[in-house]
C-alpha cells in the first residue's frame, strides 16, 4: 500500500478566485503543512494580477522581497515552494515575446532561490485568441505541449533540479477521456506532471480507478489536485470545515502527488488539511470522524472544541455530500409535528423543548466562539457564519413565542416582528448555515400568525 512516505508531492495549493492571502498568513500555512508532513506549497492565486490576468507584468520589488522571505520560510520548514503561473488567459503560445515573459517572470523566482514552477492553464477558453495561434498549431493541445515543454527545457537548462508540472484545460472526468488530454500526453515530455481533479471538478469522490484512467489518457500517473476544501465562487457562502471523505483508500497507489486546494479562510483551511494529513499517513485506516475529532481539538482548542463542534455541523453542505445539520433537522421536525398535530400544549411539548436546549446551545456556543475562543485568526475566519447561524436561532426561537402564544392566545406581535427581521438578516447574508429546516417552523408561525382568528397585540 502507497502512503505519504511514498507519494512524492504532498501538496497545497492557493489556487482560488477571491481575496488571497497575506505574506504572513502564507508563511504560517506552509510551517503548518510542514509540521503536517506536506512538502509541497503551490502558489496560483487566480486574482493575483501578475500571476495571471497581468502575468507579463514583473512583480513590485517590495512584493519579490516578500516572495523571497517565504521561499526560506518554506525551506525552514522542509517544503518546496512552487510558483505557478496562469499565462494561458491571454498567452499567445506562437509569440517569441510572451513565452521570453514567462520565462522572465519564472526567472524572477529562480533567484530567489525556486526550483519548482507550475503552468496553469485551467479555466480558459479551448480556442485560439490569437491568428498566429491558430497558424502554428493545428490544435489546441499541440500548443500546450509546445509551450510547457519548450518551459521545461528552458528551466533544465537553468538548472536540472528544476520540475514543471501543469493543469490542463481539461482537467476532470472520466473515461474516455478528451482527445486534447490524449493528444496532450502522447506530446508533453514525460516529465512533466500533469493535474487531474477527479469525476468532477469538486469531487464527491476520487477514484483509484479514474485517477488510473486519466493516467493512461496522458501518459503518466497524475497529481491530484483536490478541490476540497476550497469555497470559491458559488461556494463562497459555503464554509468547508468538515473531514475529507470520499477518497479510495488505493487512491495514492495510482498518483505521483496530491495537492489539496485551500479555501480563501486560511486558518479555517486548517480543519480539513488535519484530516488530509491522516489520510496521507494511513489511507485504509483512515477514520473521518476520529481525524475530525483531533484537527477540532488541535485547531479551535481543548475549550472551545465543543462548541466549535455544534458550530461546525451545521456547516458541512459541500461537494463532499455530507449532511448538514442533521440533529436540527431531526429536533425541529418533531417540533414542528407537535404544531400540526392540533394537540394541545404543543408548546409545552418534549418536542419543542428539546429543540428550545439546542437553541440554547447555539446561542451559548456562538457567543463562546465570537468571545472566548483563543484562535482569534479561526474566530476572525469564521464570524460571517457565526452570526449567520445566530440570526437562525433567534428566527426559530421567535417562531416558537409566537405559536405559543397563538396556542395561548396571547398577543404576539413584537415577537413576530423580530422573527421577519431575523429572517431579513438570514436573506441578506451572503453566507449559509443550517439545512434551513428551521424555515418551515416560521412559515408556520407566520401562517398562524395571519390567521383571521390570531390573537391580537393587546
Amino acid at each position: 500500500m502507497r502512503t505519504a512516505e511514498t507519494v512524492p508531492v504532498r501538496g497545497v495549493i492557493e489556487g482560488f478566485y477571491g481575496v488571497y492571502y497575506t505574506f504572513p498568513e502564507r508563511d504560517e500555512m506552509i510551517r503548518c503543512i510542514g509540521s503536517l508532513g506536506f512538502n509541497q506549497y503551490i502558489y496560483g492565486p487566480k486574482n493575483d494580477r501578475q500571476h495571471r490576468m497581468r502575468w507579463r507584468e514583473p512583480y513590485p520589488g517590495d512584493v519579490m522581497a516578500a516572495f523571497s522571505r517565504t521561499v526560506s520560510v518554506a525551506k525552514e520548514a522542509g517544503v518546496s515552494f512552487v510558483y505557478s503561473i496562469g499565462s494561458g488567459v491571454t498567452m499567445s503560445y506562437a509569440s517569441e515575446e510572451d513565452f521570453r515573459l514567462v520565462m522572465e517572470k519564472l526567472e524572477a523566482f529562480y533567484r530567489i532561490g525556486v526550483r519548482d514552477f507550475s503552468i496553469l492553464l485551467d479555466d480558459i477558453a479551448s480556442e485560439f485568441k490569437h491568428a498566429a495561434d491558430g497558424e502554428r498549431y493545428a490544435t489546441f493541445a499541440e500548443a500546450h505541449a509546445d509551450v510547457c515543454n519548450r518551459v521545461y527545457a528552458a528551466l533544465q537548462a537553468m538548472d536540472p533540479a528544476c520540475t514543471l508540472s501543469m493543469c490542463p484545460t481539461d482537467y476532470h472526468g472520466t473515461a474516455p477521456f478528451s482527445p486534447y488530454l490524449r493528444e496532450l500526453g502522447e506530446r508533453m515530455h514525460p516529465d512533466v506532471a500533469i493535474f487531474y481533479t477527479g469525476e468532477d471538478i469538486c469531487a464527491k469522490e476520487i477514484r483509484r480507478s479514474d485517477a488510473e484512467a486519466f493516467g493512461a489518457a496522458v501518459r503518466r500517473k497524475p497529481v491530484v489536485w483536490d478541490n476540497y476544501p476550497v469555497n470559491d465562487l458559488a461556494m463562497r457562502p459555503e464554509l468547508h470545515v468538515g473531514p475529507i471523505r470520499g477518497r479510495d483508500p488505493e487512491l495514492l497507489g495510482a498518483v505521483d502527488g496530491y495537492v489539496v486546494n485551500l479555501m480563501a479562510e486560511c486558518e479555517a483551511s486548517k480543519l480539513a488539511l488535519r484530516t488530509f494529513a491522516d489520510y496521507f499517513r494511513d489511507p485504509r485506516a483512515y477514520d473521518p470522524d476520529r481525524s475530525w475529532a483531533e484537527a477540532i481539538r488541535s485547531v479551535a482548542g481543548e475549550k472551545s472544541a465543543a462548541a466549535f463542534r455544534l458550530f461546525a455541523e451545521q456547516s458541512l453542505e459541500s461537494c463532499l455530500g455530507e449532511p448538514n445539520s442533521v440533529r436540527l433537522n431531526a429536533l425541529s421536525g418533531a417540533a414542528l409535528r407537535a404544531f400540526r398535530s392540533g394537540a394541545p400544549g404543543a408548546a409545552e411539548s418534549e418536542s419543542v423543548r428539546r429543540l428550545e436546549e439546542l437553541l440554547t446551545a447555539f446561542d451559548e456556543g456562538c457567543y463562546h466562539l465570537k468571545n472566548r475562543m483563543d484562535n482569534l485568526a479561526l474566530r476572525n475566519n469564521l464570524l460571517p457564519w457565526i452570526e449567520t447561524l445566530e440570526h437562525w436561532l433567534w428566527t426559530a426561537r421567535r417562531a416558537l413565542l409566537v405559536l405559543g402564544a397563538i396556542e395561548r392566545g396571547e398577543a404576539y406581535d413584537g415577537p413576530l416582528r423580530m422573527m421577519k427581521e431575523s429572517q431579513g438578516e438570514i436573506d441578506r447574508s451572503p453566507k449559509r448555515m443550517t439545512d434551513g429546516s428551521l424555515r418551515a417552523l416560521a412559515a408556520l408561525a407566520l401562517e398562524r400568525a395571519e390567521a383571521p382568528d390570531a390573537g391580537k397585540e393587546s
